[in-house]
């Protein structure tokens, strides 16, 4: 077991998620080192790439993603979006298929359609891409006019939402890696919207991915377990299983799979003992906090605030703060980090604010940190304004 302080444990995550200087220059080993980059809003891989990456612009990622595959795009822990390496992609499908499969069957219960419809499409679906990618709305107007449902739900407070079955079913395809989603010619970042992308068998774009040769799902989830405490460790089990999206006996299959490989760490000011990987303890013990206040402006999801929505209190203590960053789903807000203390929030208003940022702190601060947060948020702005 190892001691540490939070103000030590903090800075040495904020090393680890290159949120400090030295920065890298490297997006591939970035992404695989944080286990992925969020992706369900179009700003927010961007805002965490220049984050953490040097002389950062959208084109390395986008060309990364639909020029050189080395990265894919697929829902992954917690059936969400992520940005991954390609050559990461049949691990992280093994490990997370039990969850995505069944937030798929709810799906299709919430919309009340049956496996034999999808399955009817999926059949149709796949004949039609065989040969090139196809966008939504050819895949549509290739299908029998009376295989294409139109369905509608009404909210308990009157939100109509719409999808069609056949959405439903490249969700299925995609889902399973029989598909996968992307562009023929590079997107602008503005571009970025799930609704302009083309689909194609997963081989067309990614000859060399082979989901076959996945591990076991044990296996796969105990490497995806060693991966968040790589990036985020010290962590709590409850940590663990919120960014994976295990269940518990998964999590804990998982954690004793990796016994060997951890250790116990105590947090000064932090209850319970948390998860550190052993082969980084002595760098954790070497960790001083800085000498000079630390400020991240970070976005919605961010990776590092993403990855303790289990145990908020590490972020910020109050429980009326936390409610104002977090959502009930565990969604974050964009942040203000000092030292890696969530210390406020920021929303992108171009007409409500001359930067086009708009931000709120959550607490009292030392006076001489808010020239440097609004040195963060005017190039932060500046970044949107020029590519977002």
């Amino acid at each position: 077991m190892i001691r540490a302080t939070l103000a030590q444990v903090a800075y040495f995550i904020l090393q680890k998620n290159y949120l400090t200087n030295p920065k890298t220059a490297d997006t591939l080993q970035l992404i695989r080192d944080l286990g992925g980059l969020p992706g369900p809003i179009p700003t927010t891989p961007f805002l965490s790439a220049q984050a953490r990456l040097t002389q950062f612009e959208p084109d390395r990622l986008l060309s990364a993603l639909y020029r050189e595959h080395s990265l894919i795009r697929v829902n992954l822990m917690r059936n969400a979006p992520y940005i991954v390496p390609a050559a990461s992609y049949a691990l992280l499908h093994s490990a997370t298929w039990r969850q995505r499969n069944q937030a798929l069957n709810s799906e299709f219960r919430l919309w009340q359609i049956d496996n034999d419809e999808i399955e009817r499409l999926v059949e149709m679906i796949r004949e039609i891409v065989v040969d090139e990618p196809a966008a939504l709305t050819t895949i549509i107007k290739k299908l029998p006019l009376a295989q294409v449902r139109e369905l509608t739900q009404t909210s308990r407070g009157g939100r109509v939402t719409t999808t069609t079955n056949v959405e439903l079913a490249l969700r299925w395809l995609t889902g399973r890696g029989v598909l996968c989603s992307g562009w023929s010619t590079l997107p602008q970042p503005h571009e970025w919207r799930t609704d302009t992308v083309n689909y194609a068998p997963l081989n067309h774009w990614y000859p060399d991915l082979d989901l076959a040769t996945a591990p076991a799902e044990a296996d796969a989830q105990k490497a995806l377990a060693r991966t968040y405490l790589a990036a985020y460790g010290p962590a709590t089990e409850a940590d663990i299983s919120f960014w994976t999206g295990f269940g518990k006996s998964e999590t804990a299959r998982a954690i004793g799979a990796l016994a060997a490989e951890t250790t116990l760490t105590l947090v000064e000011g932090f209850p319970g003992m948390l998860l550190l990987l052993k082969d980084q303890a002595e760098a954790l013990n070497a960790t001083l906090p800085p000498a000079e206040p630390h400020i991240n402006i970070l976005p919605a999801d961010d990776p590092y605030t993403i990855a303790y929505r289990a145990s908020r209190a590490r972020y910020v203590n109050d429980q009326a703060w936390q409610r104002q960053v977090f959502s009930s789903s565990g969604a974050a807000k964009p942040a203000i980090l000092v030292n890696g203390q969530i210390a406020g929030v920021w929303a992108w208003q171009p007409d409500a604010d001359p930067t086009g940022i708009t931000w709120d702190l959550l607490t009292d601060i030392d006076p001489m940190l808010l020239s440097l947060i609004e040195a963060e948020i005017a190039r932060v702005s500046g970044f949107i304004n020029y590519y977002c």
